[in-house]
């Protein structure tokens, strides 16, 4: 059986207390001081039934706060007027707040119908029909009551029985988080937290976080409607009891969840409706009071459209907090104003962790337009392309969002499977990146290598760390290591050796250039076994160094010359000739020394080792002591 949550909302002394406790039996005014003045100051609570609870909010404009936190997490909303005031300033705010909220159902409770005549009544009536047209309360029943008399009280009971169990049951994000809207202590147990159970489930024994603290806790036992049970679920009234804190460390408004979802912020995108009857218009950088929730923080508004944001009007917008605040995607605010504090406006929230955006960037709030759609997939996509070349995790998905990680998973299979998305592995993590954004790494690395390859004509390759850098958009390592790969799967990149480059780029040397090779060449023929070394070669070319040695690189990585340690460099056709003398004179005596070779092919100590090791490493000889043999004997 789902729990339900059941809200009043209304002016000051129009009687939701008496009507709560006509209802259920119990009064709501637990506090010294309420019953002292009459008045509910803090939100009371009545459990009423086993999945029924009922949250008494107060009215008076002081307290909007306390009444925020009351309805924020409520399912039907009991409207509460009185009929010989009507509507009052606070009924109309309420019924602003409520509307913010998204709370879809709601009853209608006219209260002190034994004080007034009924053509009063029906004037009362009329006029609530006006004020609740385009809101959530056009078209709800409006039950006329005296919690003195009890005259409709029974009809106003049946009426909430039949809508309780109407009433859709919460979505589950499947990640335990409740917001904090009591603590106090129990000699012999200690600290205890209250609020609504918003998603997932809590069980004795569970280890929770406390943000924004960030506090480990555990969870001693738990308890809904007074009665001490294994679980409490999405939905429910529950009262948790905690090791691991201080009675003094916890606060309204604290946020207690699952551990790896949740994080503090600073900052929050959403998209603000300014109520129609909102005091004054917002501008851009305005400080206002930002309600999530129970929790309320001061913050600078943010406007990411226009430069002001009047009554009845909406608005894209980012919040900077001035404490931290803990938020999840879709999550409902409120806005009042810093001073004097009225209700402005309020909206949902689209990013509870972004980066500080620059106004009026289009590309900025397309992408937070994508994240207001109704499907949790396509907001899942939305997610991935604001993401760009920085893919999340499945963790860090489930994490922004919210949402339990297997959820998160089963969706992201379906974006991968409809080619919306691209999956790989790294490092023991799991990444997801949107089919834009792939395209893009790898149009990046090619753009990144057709530029290298026009800047360096005479070199084969870059070596892959430092096309990284090249590379546009500072893509995430372990992406661009990916993006890399597929090119070269695809055929579209090759490798040689540590250097990467285009498939289809080859060495190309101007005029000037295929001389100064055409020169050196013939000067490395004409020297054979004792050629010029690079120090001396620009001298013997008659060209500047830089020229030479840039020549010289695109000669070895096109195979026309061979470099020997450092300077040495030989012709291939050289080392042809040289090999196979070498070859015939061990066939024909088995083994040679130093001197021998040096005099086989006439050339100095200064070439004829660094040629023994030459073709020691391409395994033609192989070393013995003194003298080389050939390798396997021939």
């Amino acid at each position: 059986m789902s729990h339900v949550i059941i809200g009043t909302a209304g002016h000051i002394d129009h009687g939701k207390t008496a009507l709560v406790k006509a209802i259920s039996g119990i009064d709501t005014d637990t506090l010294p001081e309420e019953q002292a003045r009459g008045m509910t100051i803090d939100i009371g609570f009545a459990y009423w039934k086993d999945n029924v609870t009922i949250i008494d909010v107060p009215g008076h404009e002081r307290f909007v706060k306390n009444m925020v936190t009351g309805v924020s997490t409520v399912d039907l909303a009991l409207f509460v007027v009185a009929a010989d005031d009507g509507p009052m300033p606070q009924t109309r705010e309420h019924l602003g707040i409520l509307n913010l909220l998204g709370i879809r159902q709601g009853i209608v409770a006219l209260t002190k119908c034994d004080l007034v005549e009924p053509d009063w009544l029906e004037l009362v009536i009329e006029e609530l029909a006006e004020l609740f047209q385009g809101t959530f309360l056009e078209g709800a029943p409006i039950v006329p009551v005296s919690s003195i008399t009890g005259d409709g009280v029974d009809v106003l009971r049946t009426l909430i029985e039949d809508t309780v169990g109407r009433v859709e049951a919460r979505p589950d994000r499947g990640v335990f988080r409740l917001p904090v809207d009591r603590v106090f202590s129990v000699r012999g147990f200690g600290t205890v937290v209250t609020g609504t159970v918003l998603s997932g489930q809590v069980s004795g024994g569970d280890e929770l976080v406390l943000l924004p603290s960030g506090k480990s806790v555990r969870v001693r036992g738990v308890q809904t409607h007074g009665k001490a049970v294994d679980v409490a679920e999405v939905g429910a009234r529950a009262a948790v009891n905690l090791a691991g804190v201080e009675v003094e460390e916890v606060g309204r408004g604290d946020i207690l969840s699952q551990v790896g979802y949740f994080e503090t912020t600073y900052m929050i995108d959403g998209r603000l409706h300014m109520l129609p009857d909102a005091s004054v218009p917002l501008k851009n950088r305005d400080r206002v009071h930002l309600h999530l929730g129970p929790r309320e923080v001061l913050a600078r508004v943010v406007l990411l459209e226009n430069e002001e944001l009047g009554p009845g009007q909406t608005q894209l917008v980012q919040f900077r907090l001035e404490e931290p605040g803990v938020a999840a995607r879709g999550d409902r605010f409120v806005v009042r104003r810093y001073s004097p504090v009225t209700t402005l406006g309020g909206g949902m929230v689209l990013d509870p962790r972004p980066v500080k955006h620059r106004r009026f960037r289009e590309d900025v709030n397309r992408a937070l337009r994508d994240l207001e759609q109704d499907d949790p997939t396509q907001v899942l996509g939305a997610r991935l392309k604001s993401a760009g070349l920085r893919p999340p995790t499945d963790q860090n998905l489930a994490s922004e969002m919210g949402v339990a990680v297997e959820e998160v998973r089963e969706r992201l299979r379906d974006l991968v499977a409809g080619e919306k998305a691209v999956e790989y592995a790294h490092s023991g993590g799991t990444y997801f990146a949107h089919m834009e954004a792939w395209q893009d790494l790898r149009d990046r690395i090619v753009v990144a290598l057709e530029t290298y390859h026009a800047q360096n004509p005479l070199r084969t390759g870059v070596q892959r760390r430092e096309l990284e850098q090249l590379v546009t958009g500072n893509p995430d390592s372990r992406f661009y290591e990916r993006g890399v790969e597929s090119l070269l799967e695809s055929d579209l990149l090759k490798a040689e050796g540590p250097l990467v480059s285009l498939a289809d780029h080859r060495i190309q040397l101007s005029a000037e250039q295929e001389a100064v090779r055409e020169n050196i060449l013939a000067r490395l023929k004409e020297g054979f076994s004792t050629p010029v070394d690079l120090n001396e070669l620009p001298g013997a070319v008659g060209d500047k160094p830089e020229v030479v040695q840039n020549v010289v690189a695109a000669l070895q990585a096109m195979g026309d010359l061979v470099r020997l340690e450092e300077t040495l460099l030989f012709h291939p056709d050289v080392l042809q000739e040289v090999e196979g003398r070498l070859v015939d004179f061990l066939k024909a005596n088995g083994e040679i020394e130093v001197s021998a070779f040096r005099d086989l092919v006439d050339t100095t100590r200064k070439y004829a080792v660094p040629l023994l090791n030459y073709f020691d490493g391409r395994g033609v000889t192989v070393r013995q002591g003194d003298v080389r043999v050939l390798k396997g004997g021939g």
